[in-house]
């Protein structure tokens, strides 16, 4: 890799701390989830996230990550199976940028907005209106 001196630039400039502890995997079964805007299966996550990466991802997996997902207030479990929460919202809007911007290596060539609707995210889907404390989008 080509070492660009904008990738050390500016350090964290005295920002608050960053939880950065949601995989890559872990990303892709939260958007995943959110997506649906319903209930989800490991089932329904793997088939899709498999397509995502272009291999076979096992979706006892997916079920394996769940109660981890869950634990980190990242998902919530209903009867109709796995849903997205608020503050997973917030770590995935995180993590989404972040990867924008590694991909950019610091020269702020890509601009994350433009970038981030290219990959067909609207600027309302990890960023939109959402009540604090309200664990998902309802009752299914």
């Amino acid at each position: 890799m080509t070492f660009t001196g904008a990738n050390d630039a500016d350090g964290a400039g005295g920002r608050s701390p960053c939880p950065i502890d949601m995989s890559v995997l872990d990303l892709a079964i939260f958007l995943r989830i959110h997506r649906a805007g319903r209930g989800q299966s490991a089932g329904e996550v793997a088939a899709t996230v498999s397509r995502w990466f272009g291999c076979a991802i096992d979706p006892r997996e997916i079920e394996a990550a769940f109660p981890r997902m869950v634990d980190k207030g990242w998902l919530v479990r209903r009867e109709t199976g796995m849903r997205a929460t608020a503050n997973g919202r917030r770590h995935g809007r995180l993590h989404l940028r972040g990867l924008v911007r590694m991909m950019d290596q610091g020269t702020r060539m890509i601009d994350v907005a433009l970038t981030m609707a290219m990959l067909k995210l609207a600027e309302t889907e990890l960023d939109g209106d959402y009540e604090e404390g309200v664990d998902d989008d309802g009752e299914d």
